[in-house]
């Protein structure tokens, strides 16, 4: 869906947030794939955390998490993660088109020593792994106040207008109608709704709607009609169906509103089209 992704400009805006909060920052793809990172690396507690599958799948499981809800709300939203570090995560649209999303994380806001000390231990033992002998550097989490993590965090959204402003990141567009046609046409027996075509083209039902307008000229329930009666049209005079078998294999679930359809459509009864036709 990306197309377009200016590398070394996203990079430097996040060594920039970084320079300026503490915090570490990552961009993902709409199929949340990490693209850029500042720090690259973990901080030690993470790199700890890490070591084992289990907990690299509550990682994956927890970033997943605020995706959903990101792509659901169209908001960011700021969490604690498994391992009880505070994250936020924002999403990046462009016109209703989810290019991915841009988080930060592994900071906190405990300010004591043995306070932080004891959330690792847990952890640590939540996961079963072996205490780490360098506590120390474990410590070093990034800690901020209340305050400072919300500021963060709008610094963080303002990011995304500004990715979005300067087009450092934006939306194959072109494409839109030809993967659209091909989408449906591979399911046209299926029961297609707005709602659905919307979730798996990751955009929202009403740009959609948009969409369908200015790159087809109709609503996506007439261009779905249109590819199912085109279907027929091909199955009537290509193939010995039956014009029940016929209005099955084209998407019409009610034989009586695909003849009704299909003759106002036509101005010909099934029969008499593939008589003519064939």
């Amino acid at each position: 869906m990306i197309a377009h992704l200016d590398t070394a400009e996203l990079s430097a805006l996040l060594k920039d947030f970084h320079l300026l909060t503490g915090i570490k920052i990552v961009i993902f793809d709409a199929d949340y794939n990490e693209l850029i990172a500042f720090p690259p690396s973990h901080c030690p507690f993470c790199r700890k955390m890490q070591t084992t599958p289990r907990c690299r799948r509550k990682c994956t499981e927890s970033n997943l998490q605020s995706f959903r809800h990101c792509q659901k709300t169209g908001r960011m939203i700021i969490y604690h993660c498994h391992a009880g570090l505070i994250e936020a995560a924002a999403p990046l649209m462009d016109n209703g088109i989810l290019l991915g999303y841009i988080m930060f994380g592994q900071i906190t806001d405990t300010r004591d020593d043995e306070q932080l000390k004891l959330l690792i231990e847990a952890a640590f033992e939540r996961f079963h792994l072996p205490p780490e002998p360098d506590l120390q550097a474990c410590l070093r989490i990034t800690r901020k106040s209340t305050e400072q993590i919300r500021a963060a965090a709008r610094i963080l959204e303002a990011c995304t207008f500004y990715v979005l402003l300067k087009r450092l990141m934006y939306a194959r567009r072109q494409n839109f109608s030809r993967n659209l046609d091909a989408y449906l046409r591979s399911r046209l027996t299926e029961d297609l709704t707005a709602d659905q075509i919307a979730a798996d083209f990751q955009i929202s039902r009403s740009r959609l709607y948009a969409s369908c307008g200015k790159y087809l000229g109709m609503g996506i329930a007439s261009y779905i009609k249109k590819l199912r009666l085109e279907k027929a049209k091909e199955l009537l005079t290509q193939t010995d169906l039956t014009v029940s078998q016929v209005a099955m294999e084209a998407g019409f679930s009610d034989y009586n509103y695909f003849c009704r359809i299909f003759k106002k459509e036509t101005g010909l009864p099934a029969g008499k089209y593939r008589t003519l036709y064939s």
